[in-house]
């Protein structure tokens, strides 16, 4: 179980470990995206390519809260709550930062208590 914390406007944040492909670790922050139902994870164009992930599909047009707009999906690796994960990830340009997608939640129960100020994921 790893423990997150609550942004200034009561943001869900946790951190996780990127692995790049020459194996250094990255730890990042990635904000808790409820409207990200399709996806593990997505970053920016230029993360992505410093981390010499491999590239899967190129331009899947997807649905966002701003309209349909353009991903590649790259072959991630991330540790979370110090396991290793090989995940699709999707690549945008413009993406302000890391987005943890709802997917994750289908094997990981997360738990929101704001009064009490805990934050879990595991």
């Amino acid at each position: 179980m790893i423990y997150g914390k609550f942004g200034e406007i009561g943001e869900l944040f946790f951190e996780i470990d990127l692995i790049a492909a020459d194996g250094d670790v990255l730890p990042v922050d990635v904000l808790v995206d409820t409207g990200f139902t399709t996806g593990y994870l997505a970053i920016d164009t230029q993360d992505a390519q410093s981390l010499g992930w491999p590239v899967i599909v190129r331009d899947r047009t997807m649905r966002t809260a701003q309209g349909e707009d353009t991903f590649t999906i790259y072959e991630g690796k991330i540790l979370l709550d110090g396991i290793e994960y090989t995940i699709p990830v999707h690549v945008g340009a413009g993406i302000p930062e890391p987005l943890l997608g709802l997917q994750w939640l289908t094997n990981m129960r997360l738990v929101v208590d704001s009064p009490q100020g805990m934050l879990t994921l595991g």
